[in-house]
Parts: structure tokens; sequence; C-alpha cells
């Protein structure tokens, strides 16, 4: 496939002086002392609403400590009015970069061929699990059946292997499709609710509801979250320019988790009216899920591709994937590893 559009012909150019003015005198006019820097246009589209999802807020932080600048980026940033918006520009190249969970990356990938690769794994476990109420006598996914249980969207692959490694007998449970407000579990419209671990259990809890969750991990379903990703023509024709991005990323990143307070303060300039303590708990949780054994010796943002080959193995086997993926089209970990070698 061809790069339709990789950058805009436009350059944004940074002067590196400008006009000074001494008191009570004429204004003159400096000589430049350095040639003006030329900066890069590069659109960035998060995959949702702007909110403390971790590679949302390593962006917004590189952005406003200037990291981008740095690597020579104009980096406009723009949330995804939902609905796949941004994987759809993304392949057309009016985005540049995205972000995306390992399990719809492969499935884009395998279903409608969208030239998807993931440059850094921020997540490194998934973001769902499924919620009962505290006080629910469902204690296993067993009980799961003779009750409702929801679904946003699409049945998930998480879901279905949970009920396969339980032995759940599916036809035992009605399934009904919830869409996106936790509520549905107050009001007893269903019975397991699934939620995105790093948000709802906080909002059903502010809305005096606690809730127990069950887990994939629990039951030894491999599971990856949120990843950043370009286009593998973008990958393959600006390899410098994909670097630069991931490095000035990745040090947004690692600031964050350095500084949450201070990240949550940076969030909240793009998410105007968002809960701030909600916020925070986003965070921190998403925080708790991007680090693992393999971040500890390699850093934030690594990728495995065993992690990957287990994830796919597994959405494979539930038909989830129509067909095989080859890897290397869809993960590409030699940014991470190069922005990490030269910190």
């Amino acid at each position: 496939m061809l790069l339709r559009r990789v950058l805009p012909v436009a350059l944004l150019v940074i002067s590196a002086c400008s006009p000074t003015t001494t008191a009570g005198a004429p204004t003159a006019t400096s000589t430049p002392s350095a040639t003006p820097r030329v900066l890069e246009p590069v659109v960035f589209m998060a995959g949702f609403k702007a909110q403390a999802n971790l590679p949302f807020v390593a962006v917004y932080v590189a952005q406003e400590k200037g990291y981008f600048r740095d690597e020579g980026l104009a980096v406009e940033i723009q949330h995804s009015a939902g609905q796949g918006e941004h994987v759809r520009l993304l392949g057309t190249g009016r985005v540049h970069f995205s972000t995306g969970s390992a399990p719809d990356i492969l499935k884009r990938v395998a279903t409608a061929g969208v030239p998807l690769v993931a440059v850094a794994q921020i997540g490194q476990k998934g973001e769902q699990a499924f919620a009962v109420r505290a006080d629910s006598p469902i204690r296993t996914p067993k009980d799961w059946e003779g009750r409702i249980v929801g679904f946003k969207g699409t049945v998930s692959a998480d879901y279905l292997a949970i009920l396969r490694a339980a032995g759940v007998d599916r036809s035992k449970i009605s399934e009904v499709a919830v869409g996106f407000d936790p509520r549905v579990l107050i009001d007893g419209r269903v019975d397991v609710y699934p939620v995105f671990e790093s948000n709802e259990p906080d909002t059903l809890q502010r809305l005096g509801v606690p809730v127990r969750l069950f887990h994939p991990a629990e039951f030894a379903i491999p599971s990856l979250g949120l990843a950043l990703m370009t286009s593998r023509d973008l990958a393959d024709q600006k390899p410098d320019l994909v670097g630069r991005f991931v490095r000035a990323a990745l040090r947004g990143l690692d600031e964050a988790v350095r500084d949450p307070a201070a990240a949550i303060a940076i969030t909240l300039t793009y998410a105007k009216g968002e809960d701030p303590e909600h916020q925070r708990y986003m965070l921190d949780a998403e925080i708790a899920a991007a680090q693992n054994e393999l971040t500890r010796s390699q850093g934030l943002g690594a990728i495995s591709r065993q992690s990957w080959k287990e994830l796919h193995d597994l959405l494979l086997g539930l038909e989830v994937l129509p067909k095989e993926v080859v890897l290397d089209q869809v993960i590409d970990d030699r940014f991470v590893r190069d922005a990490r070698a030269a910190r």
C-alpha cells in the first residue's frame, strides 16, 4: 500500500531569536544567532476522549514539557470521536500516530487488512474485567449461567476465554449489549458488567455501588492493553520520524510515572471539566498495569513478542481472528529499544 499522505508539505519554523528593546531607546532587531529550526508537523489522535489513559497522558506531558519540540516535531493532538475514527484516519495517513489495544490491532489487521503496527506497548495487561455487585451471590464464572451478562459493542475475547477456562455453558447465559453506562449494573438490568478496570469500578464506587471483579489473569488468560501505534507505511518509510516520536512519548511516559500529580494537572488542561480524583484513579491504575518484570528490565513501553504470540494464538483459537497474522507486521520494537538505549 502506497503512503497516501505522510506529512503535510508545510513545515513549522521556530526562530532562534526575537526582536529586543532597550529601555528608552528605539526598537532594534538583533542579528540571528542560530539557524531557525524546522519542526515537522505530526498528528496524534488518541483513541478516545481526553482523559488519563496512560498513553494519552504520555503524549500530553511530552507536548507540554517540550519533548516533541526537542525531537524536531510539531505535534497536533486530536481525540477520536469514536466508531474507529482514529483507525480509519491512521490507515489513510491523515493521522500519523494513535492508540489501540493489542487485541483490536490484531483483529483489524486480520479482518480488514488495516496496516497497523504497535511501536510501544504501554499496557502490559488487558484493560477489561467483569464486575458484579459486591453483594451479588455470583462467586465464580459458573454462576454466570442463568444470569444476564452485558457486553460492549461485541462479545470480547476475554469473556469467551473465561467461559472456556471455567467450563461455562454459554447457551445458559443471556448476553445483552449494554454500551458504556455502568449504571445498568446498579439497577439490575445486568448481573455481570464488562468494565475498563482503570475507569468504571471507581465510577460505580462513587455511585455507592462497590463491586467485585473477575480478571482474565485469574484464569491464566493472556492479555495486553493499549499500545502506541502507527501505520506500517510510516514505520517503513519514515523510521527516523517514528523513532523521534516514540522517544519523546517515552520521556513523557517516564515523567508521568515519576510525578503523577503533575501529569494529572497537565491532563486536565486537555480533559476540561473531568473530575481530578477520578482521573488520578485512572492514571494510578494504568501506571500499575504498565509495569511488570519485562518493563523493570527493559523500561516502560517494552514489547514482548511472546506476549503478543500468546494473545494471537488465543484469539485465533477462539475464532476471534479469521486467519493468522504475521506478528512481525503488527509489532515493531526497534523504536522502543533504540529510545531506551539512548537514555
